[in-house]
């Protein structure tokens, strides 16, 4: 009897109308790049560089900025006027802010799009769950130390939304103030919640490159150039400014909005605070979850696996190490062979590959990297890929 697949969810669809998307973007790239050069295959990277940036700039900022609700707005005044380069350095951590978040984005779609997060590689997409979510908060308390009228108004409007949490949302106010209303340990406050976070960022990359083998750290050199190039250019000509010096009589009722960082606020036009707290953490659950979602099959269907976890073929596997070294996720160890193989290559083996399945995403690139064959994915066998293939190259029956 055979089993007749279901046919594919809305959600399924849609993603994978996204996938062809993106591999048509990535062939277009690659039309003008060679594909060592294109650019989305280095999001990642290009986040690093920014957030490498970010910390080199910040440290130059931090010397010169004076948290008190007195000084803080005259010290930035001072570091984009008298400072020599202050400007530029100050336009430059604005600037490279953003990147961080484009590149961060990008990066989380195209591995969304690519089914790049499933099975054991959830780490790597939870972690960047979190490295999205402090990005976005580091980015907030950046345009509060400002302290310029936009700052006391954002300042003013996230007291609401702590407020509009039940039971502990006025003790959270008060911690985040230093007492009942803004005062002069406010901006200490934020500080602290401006750098800490930022330093707790190398932690969450730590977790997220925690599984990978060869991950792309930094792009290259061509990329690093122009985008750092790309970066001074907009602070020299765009430079960062701020809005009119915060005092405890203004009332402001609009500012400049940040669609990066600042895009909650806007939506406090409309809803109320409560609503757009919970709608935030709605949003951060369900990127938490999208691992758990198969675009395929239901779980009861697909099984634990879809394509089944790699198996060293003993007889074969002679000891090379080159899917050790291959496999991208740690998966594969080498343990000493308990006896010689069947075949002549492996013969005189002293080490044997072992799979470890609870860190096997079934993607493959060991049994690519076997020239001995030795390795298989046991519910896609070789002879079923190649007879998928001839049935879909052949020309249709009319």
């Amino acid at each position: 009897m055979s089993i007749v697949a279901a046919p594919p969810s809305r959600y399924g669809r849609l993603m994978t109308s996204l996938l062809r998307v993106t591999l048509r973007l990535d062939t277009s790239i690659n039309k003008i790049y060679p594909t060592d050069f294109n650019p989305l295959y280095y999001t990642g990277g290009l986040t690093n560089l920014f957030l490498f940036v970010l910390v080199l700039s910040g440290i130059f900022l931090f010397f010169y900025y004076e948290a008190s609700l007195g000084a803080a707005f005259e010290s930035v005044r001072y570091i984009s006027d008298v400072v020599p380069y202050g400007g530029i350095i100050r336009g430059v951590h604005r600037y490279a802010a953003d990147g961080f978040i484009v590149g961060v984005l990008l990066h989380v779609f195209r591995n969304w799009f690519t089914d790049r997060y499933l099975f054991s590689r959830d780490n790597p997409w939870i972690s960047g769950m979190f490295l999205l979510l402090f990005g976005g908060f580091i980015g907030f308390t950046g345009y509060q130390l400002v302290w310029d009228e936009r700052a006391q108004l954002l300042t003013s409007m996230f007291i609401a939304m702590l407020r509009s949490i039940p039971a502990v949302g006025e003790p959270l106010a008060r911690v985040f103030l230093g007492g009942e209303g803004i005062g002069e340990g406010t901006l200490v406050r934020i500080l602290f919640l401006h750098i800490v976070p930022a330093s707790t960022l190398y932690a969450l990359l730590w977790w997220h490159y925690l599984r990978l083998r060869h991950p792309k750290i930094w792009p290259p050199g061509v990329w690093v150039l122009f985008v750092v190039g790309i970066v001074f250019l907009l602070a020299g000509v765009i430079p960062a400014i701020s809005g009119q010096p915060a005092a405890p009589a203004s009332r402001p009722t609009s500012f400049p909005l940040d669609v990066f960082f600042l895009l909650p606020f806007w939506l406090l036009n409309w809803l109320s605070p409560g609503v757009v707290v919970f709608l935030s953490v709605a949003l951060f659950a369900a990127g938490l979850a999208v691992p758990y979602f198969s675009r395929r099959e239901t779980p009861a269907r697909m099984g634990v696996r879809h394509a089944g976890v790699a198996q060293v073929i003993d007889g074969n596997c002679t000891g090379c190490e080159l899917c050790y070294f291959d496999c991208p996720y740690n998966a594969i160890i080498m343990v000493d062979s308990p006896g010689p193989g069947l075949s002549k290559a492996a013969a005189n083996r002293t080490l044997l590959a072992v799979v470890l399945e609870s860190r096997c995403v079934e993607c493959g690139i060991c049994i690519g990297a076997c020239p001995f064959e030795a390795l298989e994915l046991p519910k896609l066998m070789e002879r079923d890929v190649l007879s998928h293939i001839a049935n879909a190259v052949q020309p249709a029956q009319i």
